[in-house]
């Protein structure tokens, strides 16, 4: 036998000796690194700011479609855009745009509503839609626009469109 038959002897028996303890220790290595990628403090506050910050825009959505709402009921419409130098026609058309253009403003807003929550607002805006057009079939286009409006209020008063209703609907549904 050579010195290095001496030698390459022990260092086979150490290495053999050693291998169930280098496995543990790369086991537990394992385990470590999975344990701190899964409860890092930064994935957890990562995690918890995306969440805050997607409740924070359903929240901040919620309270724009009540805002549409409360804007398009026909006792807050009115008053904001009646011309007294325009006939009903005139007027007719007036109101029928500003309420596409406050609902186009919102439509983005479907991203955080609930399904329920979107068709039950589209439903309302529809519904005041054909109120101000029955209203309009039923009255003189060339007559003020004060007396459109007027039927406009009074048709509404009388129909079951409630935007109190609509809202308390948006509201359950902001806590489900």
């Amino acid at each position: 036998m050579t010195i290095g038959d001496y030698l390459l002897l022990p260092l086979i028996l150490l290495a053999l000796m050693m291998y169930p303890l280098l496995r543990k220790g790369i086991s537990l290595l394992e385990i470590f690194v999975n344990k701190y990628v899964h409860t890092n403090p930064k994935t957890e506050t990562a995690k918890e700011s995306t969440t805050q910050t997607l409740l924070n825009l359903k929240l901040l959505a919620y309270e724009r479609i009540i805002l549409f709402i409360e804007r398009m009921k026909p006792d807050s419409l009115i008053p904001r855009t009646l011309l007294s130098n325009i006939s009903g026609r005139e007027y007719h058309r007036l109101l029928a745009n500003e309420i596409r253009q406050e609902y186009e403003y919102n439509l983005s807003q479907q991203l955080y509503l609930s399904e329920n929550a979107w068709n039950v607002v589209t439903d309302f805006k529809n519904n005041i839609i054909t109120l101000i057009n029955t209203a309009a079939a039923d009255s003189d286009p060339e007559k003020p626009a004060g007396e459109l409006a007027k039927k406009i209020l009074e048709q509404y008063i009388a129909s079951d469109i409630k935007a109190d209703q609509i809202i308390r609907i948006i509201k359950n549904d902001i806590m489900q």
